[in-house]
């Protein structure tokens, strides 16, 4: 969510990801929302920004590390084929597992992120299928 969707304080989305996410949900694509974000932080954001509904499914912080040492995001658990982030780390992580990571441009309020990255999300979504996290 933070960097990915949203910039560093929830202040604003990424241009252009709405719309990605409407075409995304009118072509009946699963998504649902990975994030580091303790839930109490991340719903204040989607529902400011009105993203929540994008959402079928959502896992925070306190879902898969609670004590915040950062575990990375494991979309096995969750029938997941492609995380979109913006931490390499965490690209070459679900990579390493035989999954599919898309990485984005950190996406900050006084940045204009590369459209490059939403194409990117597209192809790989296209590319695989149905169901993908984020």
């Amino acid at each position: 969510m933070d960097n990915t969707l949203v910039d560093e304080l929830g202040a604003s989305v990424r241009p252009g990801i709405i719309t990605l996410l409407e075409e995304l949900k009118a072509e009946s694509h699963i998504l649902k929302l990975w994030t580091s974000s303790t839930r109490e932080r991340a719903k204040t954001i989607l529902h400011s920004h009105k993203i929540h509904s994008y959402f079928s499914d959502f896992l925070f912080r306190e879902d898969y590390d609670p004590k915040n040492i950062g575990k990375n995001k494991d979309i096995r658990k969750v029938g997941g084929s492609i995380l979109v982030d913006d931490d390499p780390k965490e690209i070459a992580f679900v990579q390493s597992l035989g999954l599919k990571g898309v990485l984005v441009s950190a996406y900050r309020k006084s940045s204009k992120p590369p459209e490059s990255d939403l194409q990117r999300i597209r192809e790989a979504v296209y590319e695989k299928g149905r169901s993908f996290w984020g």
